[in-house]
């Protein structure tokens, strides 16, 4: 897994992040702790009207730092997954930015639950599946986590390893990895000393580890 690289990280144009999460404070964070590559990734509705601020900021901290700067920023989106399967977040911004789609209601229905991950799967503007476990209500058999591992697969998703929930389940975790799912991790930052902090999730990145060390043993 590459440590120096965190695709979630939120800033402070929502109403609970630290007050000091800047982009440009994000920025010299992460050069500070050694990031190589990070993902700005608010949270987003298609309602927000900051969006195009956001996007400017971004650009305008990124080419002030660009002379000095070996860290690549990606500008991106946090969209909710919605019961319709749609991800929250306007076509003219998901086409073209990086998307993280994320739970984040409760539907109490499994079919539902499972349908709107399949819609979220298949959408082409959607690259990442951040957080993702079961609602408490339910959980997922050996049939159907193979089927959504292989649709995850099948459309190019990648799975984030989430240090701020510890997801996804273990059980998951091996399910996915066995059809060659690719994964990668997001601190799911709402303050500056969460960026690029794995510590919490360093039990599944050295699954993930272990397991690429065991295929590359049974190759040689």
């Amino acid at each position: 897994m590459d440590k120096d690289q965190d695709y979630h990280i939120h800033c402070n144009y929502n109403d609970h992040s630290a007050s000091d999460l800047t982009v440009k404070n994000i920025i010299a964070r992460a050069k500070q702790i050694g990031l190589k590559v990070i993902a700005l990734t608010e949270h987003v509705r298609r309602t927000s009207d900051w969006v195009p601020s956001y996007l400017r900021e971004i650009r305008a901290e990124t080419a002030a730092a660009a002379s000095s700067n070996k860290l690549k920023v990606i500008p991106g989106f946090e969209a909710k997954i919605l019961k319709d399967g749609s991800i929250d977040c306007c076509e003219e911004y998901s086409k073209d930015h990086f998307i993280v789609a994320s739970f984040h209601s409760v539907f109490g229905d499994k079919r539902i639950w499972i349908e709107a991950l399949k819609s979220a799967i298949r959408n082409p503007d959607v690259d990442v599946i951040g957080h993702l476990a079961p609602e408490p209500t339910f959980d997922l058999n050996e049939a159907e986590l193979s089927e959504l591992a292989s649709l995850i697969s099948s459309n190019h998703k990648i799975i984030e390893l989430n240090a701020k929930y510890h997801r996804p389940p273990l059980k998951w975790l091996l399910k996915f990895k066995e059809q060659n799912v690719r994964f990668h991790l997001g601190s799911d930052a709402h303050s500056l000393q969460e960026i690029g902090n794995f510590s919490k999730i360093s039990d599944l990145i050295a699954i993930v580890e272990d397991n690429v060390g065991r295929m590359n043993d049974d190759n040689d």
